[in-house]
């Protein structure tokens, strides 16, 4: 049976949904959709999902104190997250069938995590300005990450596993180091 990729009809929801679409609603019926944008000094965001079908979720923090620490569950579930501004920190997990995380973390202490479970896991991470680290686990069958690291302190971790294994990282500029152990 062939598997639909929604990553395109997802991208194409969202850009209808206007930003912000609510202040801080991290649930709403039962597909789950939240989009929201966090200008003040102190971000700081708990984003849970629920266990609906489909977990939508778009985030942007622009300040100081940065921090996110997702969750999503059921079938289909995409995290798109941006951070610009300094301590940025991101941890989520996604689970689900078709798991879609996007992360741009500009400016001082990046950091990461990032887990995922399922059958189609992907990946994008972009780090820029300072102390990176990431960590990223996929399990599930058809992974792909992609990573980018720009300027100073690097660091990635990634852990596979599962059929379709692809990893691609690029680190640029002082400090870098890279792990990337696959199974399958």
């Amino acid at each position: 049976m062939k598997r639909l990729n929604p990553v395109p009809m997802l991208l194409r929801i969202f850009s209808l949904v206007p930003l912000p679409l609510m202040a801080s609603v991290p649930h709403v019926s039962a597909q789950e959709i939240a989009g929201i944008q966090d200008l003040a000094a102190y971000n700081e965001l708990d984003l849970d999902g629920g266990s609906s079908t489909a977990n939508l979720a778009i985030i942007n923090q622009s300040g100081l104190s940065n921090h996110v620490s997702a969750t999503q569950s059921g079938t289909i579930n995409f995290l798109s997250v941006q951070q610009t501004g300094y301590r940025n920190v991101l941890l989520t997990t996604q689970v689900g069938e078709v798991n879609s995380l996007i992360a741009a973390q500009t400016g001082e202490n990046n950091a990461a995590a990032l887990i995922q479970a399922g059958y189609e896991n992907l990946i994008l991470l972009e780090q820029t300005g300072f102390a990176h680290q990431a960590g990223i686990t996929q399990f599930g069958v058809q992974n792909f990450v992609n990573v980018q690291q720009v300027g100073l302190a690097h660091q990635v971790t990634v852990n596979q596993r599962g059929n379709g294994l692809s990893t691609s990282i690029t680190q640029v500029g002082v400090s870098m180091k890279t792990t990337v152990n696959q199974r399958d």
